[in-house]
């Protein structure tokens, strides 16, 4: 049923660029085909741009090391996407997904315990406010 190639129509994601904006990877099936395109390591935690080809999403994926509140954020230029995670929450770990048609330009950031990683692949300056 409109399934494209030889992908069967249950691995087939469930949204596509802007229908998945702001949803969170996991709820989706857009965590099924993720690529990690960048990573940033902090003695704390560890930062990963992932990026889905099959839902044209990009969203931050942050792995402390030990439990504290985080916020996790995803940028492409004057998008920004974040969620906030308090020190018990042990599954939640990803921003929402920002609708982007490459990984290109798309910073990846967390913030744990006051401190600030952020990663991005080849970032293009973009123009700030």
């Amino acid at each position: 049923r409109g399934a494209q190639g030889s992908q069967p129509v249950s691995g087939a994601p469930r949204c596509h660029g802007r229908s998945c904006q702001g949803e969170l990877p996991d709820a989706s099936d857009c965590a099924r085909d993720a690529q990690t395109k960048s990573t940033v390591t902090d003695p704390a935690y560890d930062v990963r741009l992932r990026w889905s080809p099959a839902c044209g999403t990009a969203w931050s994926e942050v792995r402390p090391r030990t439990p504290h509140a985080r916020e996790v954020s995803v940028r492409a230029g004057q998008d920004v996407l974040s969620a906030s995670y308090p020190a018990e929450d042990s599954v939640g770990y990803t921003s929402p997904m920002l609708a982007v048609p490459a990984p290109r330009g798309v910073e990846a950031c967390a913030e744990v315990a006051g401190r600030l990683a952020c990663t991005g692949l080849e970032a293009e300056p973009a123009g700030e406010q």
